[in-house]
């Protein structure tokens, strides 16, 4: 284990946090920017992904500190097992980094930029920068495995597959209700929510259901860039919807080759 030592435009930074919108804003290094590139939010939207709620919040303030203090063990195993698995990008970048540098893991700048590339599919332009940066770097060799890499984690991390086990579970929800796969609510019965721990009625309860999985079937239909999949609850085949998404996160849409042209 060595103190991390990174590349100017690699600096890890603290995170702030924007539960209104479910997402971070990351003030990166100018020097890190080669050309001038706008500040964007996300390609598809907030990320319609779990409620940001408190203990989410503590744990990504409290891993920073963890970082902060070098205790990198401890800040890799929450970058790696709870945050980035439920779609944190800043935490998947900090995967990445990690892994280029050296910090506490076996420095690995291959597998790195396959980290960098699961942060980068939202396209924010800090992460995309970062990312194209290492993958321009690479032979052609690094490129496949790099490739390889990033495909065996888009199959569990993407946003798109972190979004349809969240679909399934609340179809799950309504079924479970309901008898049936989303029928309407359930009239004067009270349900707690889960969510907050509050009490709410059964149609109000099922309203928000209905709400969250079409949120989340609008931002999957806007990343894989098919508008023809059905974003209206009723509508859903959750089997036809899960092998799109099983089609989408197999292939590479992501790099970008730099060709030198002679003069």
């Amino acid at each position: 284990m060595r103190a991390p030592t990174p590349r100017e435009y690699l600096r890890p930074v603290p995170r702030i946090w924007s539960p209104n919108i479910n997402r971070l804003t990351l003030p990166i290094a100018a020097l890190m920017i080669l050309v001038a590139a706008p500040a964007a939010g996300q390609r598809s939207g907030p990320f319609p992904g779990s409620p940001l709620d408190r203990a989410t919040i503590r744990i990504g303030e409290r891993v920073e500190e963890l970082f902060a203090s070098g205790e990198y063990e401890r800040a890799f195993f929450i970058y790696r097992n709870e945050l980035a698995p439920v779609g944190d990008k800043y935490a998947q970048y900090m995967v990445g980094f990690m892994y280029e540098t050296g910090t506490w893991v076996d420095e690995d700048p291959v597998l790195a930029s396959a980290w960098y590339r699961l942060a980068a599919e939202r396209g924010y332009p800090e992460f995309e920068q970062v990312r194209d940066l290492l993958l321009n770097s690479f032979t052609a060799v690094d490129q496949a495995r790099s490739d390889q890499l990033y495909l065996q984690l888009r199959s569990e991390y993407s946003d798109v597959v972190i979004l349809m086990r969240l679909i399934e579970q609340d179809f799950d929800a309504m079924t479970a209700r309901t008898g049936s796969r989303i029928s309407g609510g359930t009239g004067p019965v009270t349900i707690v929510d889960p969510r907050v721990g509050s009490s709410v009625s059964g149609d109000e309860y099922f309203r928000r259901l209905r709400s969250r999985i079409e949120a989340r079937l609008q931002f999957m239909a806007q990343q894989v860039g098919d508008m023809s999949i059905a974003t209206q609850a009723d509508d859903v085949d959750l089997e036809e919807l899960n092998a799109r998404i099983t089609r989408f996160v197999e292939t590479i849409d992501d790099r970008i080759v730099v060709v030198d042209v002679e003069p």
